[in-house]
Formats: structure tokens, sequence, C-alpha cells
């Protein structure tokens, strides 16, 4: 060494004497909090912990939720609507908040309107278009299914309202025609005049063109004289 650097520090031996300060510092501050320290960092493994277990849980109940519901749809599809019954009711009932309980909820109505259990299929129905009735074509579905029931009930009067009230909720959707033809179908069920022919109002507002839908209206209203037949 010579006589112009002895006695003097060197830039290493400065950095090395800084990261040993570090060091030392941050141990020293370490042992004062350690008790925080650990505490916080249990926390937030614990907070890890329970995330993936929460999610974990809610992929394993997605995945029962799925098989229910394709078991269920088997099921009816097969014929057995009781067994369907119970699946698509576990679903609703088990797991409400899972996205397939919406779709639970209306072929449950479904299956109870096959087994002619029409109140209990109406309140499914019901319970559809009030808890997850955002899809409009659904919507409607289950629209028609509440006035299936009233008509099947002998509801005449109140079916052809909700045959209509269906229509027009979708009034250029691929059920309205025959929605309103249900609508004057019940309503000529019911004796009433003004109830069919408000439908048939529409029938020639929106599909006068449509003989498929037009003329089975018109023979109903020509059958109970709500219109008189053009002349030979």
């Amino acid at each position: 060494m010579s006589p112009k650097t002895a006695g003097r520090i060197t830039k290493k031996e400065i950095k090395q004497d800084q990261f040993v300060s570090g060091v030392f510092y941050l141990t020293e501050q370490f042992q004062k909090y350690k008790r925080t320290i650990l505490a916080v960092a249990g926390g937030i493994v614990a907070v890890i912990v329970i995330v993936v277990l929460v999610v974990g849980h809610q992929r394993a109940r997605r995945a029962d939720a799925q098989e229910l519901f394709g078991r269920a749809s088997v099921e009816m599809r097969s014929g057995n609507t009781a067994l369907a019954i119970i699946d698509f009711r576990k679903i609703l009932d088990d797991y409400g908040s899972s996205h397939l309980a919406g779709m639970a909820c209306f072929y449950l109505a479904k299956a109870y309107y096959t087994q002619r259990e029409f109140n209990e299929a109406e309140n499914l129905f019901k319970r559809y278009l009030d808890d997850y009735g955002d899809d409009q074509l659904m919507g409607t579905s289950a629209r028609w299914g509440i006035a299936g029931c009233l008509e099947q009930k002998g509801e005449f009067a109140n079916a052809s309202d909700s045959y209509r009230q269906a229509a027009e909720s979708d009034p250029k959707g691929i059920m309205a025609g025959d929605l309103l033809f249900s609508a004057v179908r019940s309503a000529c069920a019911a004796g009433d005049s003004l109830r069919a022919m408000q439908a048939y109002a529409l029938i020639e507002q929106h599909f006068n063109q449509e003989k498929r839908i037009k003329d089975p209206v018109l023979m109903y209203l020509y059958e109970y004289r709500y219109l008189t037949p053009p002349a030979d």
C-alpha cells in the first residue's frame, strides 16, 4: 500500500460498511417489532389460506350443481319427471346462488306442469320472473307457462289476459303470434268477446299477413260469433 492510500477507506469498504450497518439496523428493528411483524405475516398467510379454501369450495359447489343439473335434464328428457323434480329442487334449495339456479327454477316449473300440478308450476314460473327473469326469451316462456297454468285450471279470462301480456312483453319475439292466438282461444272459452277482440286487434296489427296465426283465430271468432264470416 502506498503512503498516499495508507489509512484511507476505499469505496468498496464504504459499501461493505453501509451494508453491514443496514443489516444490523434491520436486525434490531425486527427484534424490536418481531411480534407485530410475525402477527401481520401470519394474518396474510391466514387470509391467503382462507381465500384458497373459499375458491376451492365454490368450484366444488359449482361442479356439484352442474352434475345435478345435467342429471335432472337427462331425467326430464327420458320421461322420469318425478326424479327430475327432486334434482331441480335440490339445485334451487341448496345452490340458490349458482348461475344454474334460474334454469333449475324454470325447468322445475315445467316439470310440475308436466305432472299437472298447475298451482306449483305457476308459483315457480312467477318465482323465475321475480328472481331470475333477466333473459327475454326465458321470461316470455315463463309468462306463457303462467298463462298455460291458468288455462288448465279453467281460469280462462285470466289466462287470456296473461297470454296477451306475455305477447306484449316481447311483441316482435318468435312467440308473440302464438301467444295472441292463445289469448283469443282462452277468451272464447271464457265467453268474453271483448277480450277476444282485443287480442284479435293485436293480431291484425302485427300478424295480419301470417295465415298460420290469423286463419285459426278467425275460425274461433266465427264459431263463437264474435265476427261474421264473409259471404260466399
